[in-house]
Order: C-alpha cells, then structure tokens, then sequence
C-alpha cells in the first residue's frame, strides 16, 4: 500500500469537522471487532446517515485515501500494526422504520447498523415472521447483507425487499433481484466500493407462540454447537460446495487433525474447529498462523481449498 501523506489526513479531518461527521484520530478499533484484536486506524469516521456516508465516500474517492467499511466487526481480523487509512464506522442507530404494515404482511426498513439479533428480535416480537433465524447470528445488518447471513435453512435473500447503500458518493436503493445473492455472498461481496445504509424486508404473518418457540430453539442450538464465552469471529471458512465436498468446514479440519490447536493465545476450537478463539491476549498474527495452518493442511490432506469468511484488514 503506498504511503499517505499525513496532510491528506490533516485535510479530510478538517473536512470532516466542517461537514459536522464525528471522527478520531489514531483510534484503536479492537474494541469494535468480535476478536477484541488488532491496531489503529488513522482516521476512524461515524457518518450518523446515508447522506453523510454519501459526502465522506465522496471525498475520499476523490483524494484517493485507503478505506475500510466496519460492521459490527464479527467476520473480521484487524492487524496488529496501524492502519493508514479511513475506517468508517456506518452510525445510524438501530430503529428500524415500519413502511407498511397489514394483518398479513409486514414492510420495514432497518439500518444497516443495526445489531442483526436484536432486529430479529424486536421485528419478530410484532408477530411477523422470517427474521427469526437472524436472532443468532452475530453482527450487524450491512454485514449480513453483504454475506447473505443464513442459518437452519434460511437466508437473508428470503425476507429482502430492497438494499440502500452508497457509491460514487450517491445514495441507490436496488431491488433484491439486482443484489446478487448467493450462498454467503452478493454483490457487495466483489463490489467493495458499496457502502451499505440500509435493508427494507417484507415479512409475512405468523404464530406469536411459534415464533418464539423458533428463537429459543436456534438459541440452543448455537449455544450447544458453538464455542461459549470465548472471543472469535464465528466461522472462519465457508462450507465447501457439495459438487467438492460432502462434508461441512469443520469436519474436513477436525478430520486433519487441527482440533484444539494452539498457536500464541489463539486457539482453533476444541467446541467447533470452525472457530478460532482469542483465549484472553491472542494477537492477530496468533490468529493469521492458524487461519495460514487450517487453509495448508485441509489443502495438503484432502486436495480441497477453503474458502476464507474471515476478513483481514491491514499488513500481515
């Protein structure tokens, strides 16, 4: 990555501070990653709506400043060394916008800062249902859009109506027919430009009590499946293709082997080997070796290459 005069920096900071986008300078961003690793961003901007998001983007295409689009920082691994560049912080809040509501159907608009549990949470509470699946997984709405989150046989392209987000400093919604979505991806997987602002869903009626008895049961068995009280950024790799393999992620790792394997204070989990877990004081490096040694081995043993969910950002 070239280096960025630091005047570039001191610029779009007084920009910033004239356009009134609340920001930081040499801030610490493992307090916003699952991991709770990782350095400094030069620069760590909070856009508080779609039209701020839409002016930063604008200017720093336009000075040509490296950038990054945090979530909610669950799919994530952050270099131990400072990043010089822009990460923005999308900070809309997370009440969601009730479009059109009748008694069988439900139109509803949720940014996509929105923590995806508590969305699927407080949306499924109004008696609508599809959102239940949402209630485990982690991180927020932009993130799940641009990975098409899914679990227990669903996904986020079930229940979408409608994608907002930014580019070219312009504000675009795009119907769902137009996002691309794939087994976790879309199009904003490649077209990394796009800043996600918000998600419209269209929900149908439900059962109240079948509702609930759909959440508690997802409940359990992500507690029963995956690693507690351990810091991770849920599964590292994406479940081969079944024209490649039968079998899920996890069961070509723990077939090699990895199981439980150490490396500084990370650990790939002896709970579900799809996870890595920062025991306490893990680096990011600890993490990457692992990440490096699952991809190399799986390779070696089977003749399958993993596919990385796990997003680096930084130098490793």
């Amino acid at each position: 990555m070239p280096e960025i005069p630091i005047e570039k920096f001191d610029a779009l900071a007084h920009f910033l501070n004239e356009a009134g986008i609340p920001f930081e300078r040499n801030f610490s961003i493992k307090e916003y990653t699952s991991f709770r690793i990782g350095g400094t961003a030069e620069i760590f901007a909070r856009p508080k709506n779609a039209q701020q998001a839409a002016v930063l983007q604008k200017s720093i295409f336009t000075d040509r400043i490296p950038h990054y689009y945090l979530g909610g920082g669950s799919n994530i691994l952050v270099s131990d060394n400072p990043y010089a560049g822009v990460v923005i912080y999308y900070d809309a809040g997370e009440d969601f916008l009730i479009l059109e509501q009748s008694a069988d159907f439900l139109r509803v608009s949720i940014p996509a800062s929105a923590r995806a549990p508590l969305a699927g949470k407080r949306i499924s509470a109004l008696g609508y249902t599809g959102m239940e699946f949402l209630t485990t997984i982690p991180g927020y709405i932009g993130g799940a859009v641009i990975q098409n989150a899914g679990c227990y046989g669903q996904e986020l392209c079930d229940i979408t109506e409608s994608v907002e987000f930014c580019l070219n400093g312009e504000v675009i919604t795009i119907p769902k027919e137009e996002a691309d979505f794939s087994y976790r991806s879309s199009r904003f997987k490649t077209e990394t430009e796009s800043l996600i602002t918000s998600l419209t869903v269209r929900l149908s009626r439900g059962d109240e009590s079948q509702i609930r008895s759909r959440i508690e049961d997802y409940k359990q068995r992500r507690l029963n499946s995956q690693p507690r009280n351990r810091r991770s950024a849920g599964s590292v790799f994406k479940n081969p293709h079944s024209s490649v393999s039968e079998k899920k992620a996890w069961q070509l790792i723990d077939q090699c082997g990895l199981r439980g394997t150490v490396a500084g204070d990370a650990e790939i989990s002896s709970e579900h080997c799809n996870f890595i877990v920062n025991r306490g004081k893990a680096t990011s490096q600890d993490v990457y070796s692992l990440i490096c040694l699952i991809e190399e081995t799986v390779y070696s043993q089977t003749g399958i290459r993993l596919e990385r969910e796990v997003v680096l950002l930084g130098d490793f």
